[in-house]
């Protein structure tokens, strides 16, 4: 029975160092270009079009290569387009996020309300402004002590 044991664990043990060395094809693009972008934009560089021509690196290194797009590239290439205020443009790469990962619908429905408040919001600020006159500055200088 012990010697049953033993061969039993000596099966276990080669069984999970084999399983272990079998190489797996990677599914994704790793192209550095999207996370040089992540890093740029977490360092609050405020360089977005660099950023973005970053990620259009990338998207079309995954192209090229055959492989699927991260988990979040397009979320992040969406923010980026928000940024410098492409608002349509970034609506339609969270719907891609969504179509392309499924799991991240919750997440993004909030992040694409955020993106539809601040374009209402940035639209109501530019027709506010727009239709009203720019008020005097009033001036103390007459009034000493």
């Amino acid at each position: 029975m012990t010697v049953y044991f033993r061969r039993l664990a000596l099966l276990a043990v080669i069984v999970s160092v084999t399983t272990g060395c079998v190489s797996r094809e990677e599914v994704y693009c790793h192209e550095t270009s999207y996370a040089e972008s992540m890093y740029l934009y977490l360092k609050n560089d405020t360089d977005y079009q660099k950023q973005i021509e970053l990620m259009d690196t990338y998207f079309k290194e995954a192209t090229a290569s055959g492989k699927k797009v991260a988990p979040g590239a397009y979320a992040h290439y969406a923010l980026l387009k928000s940024k410098v205020g492409r608002e349509g443009e970034a609506q339609s790469y969270l719907e891609k996020e969504k179509t392309a990962f499924p799991d991240s619908g919750r997440y993004l429905n909030s992040s694409m309300s955020v993106i539809k408040n601040n374009n209402q919001a940035n639209t109501n600020t530019a027709a506010s402004s727009a239709s009203d006159p720019k008020k005097p500055v009033s001036s103390k200088a007459g009034k000493g002590k």
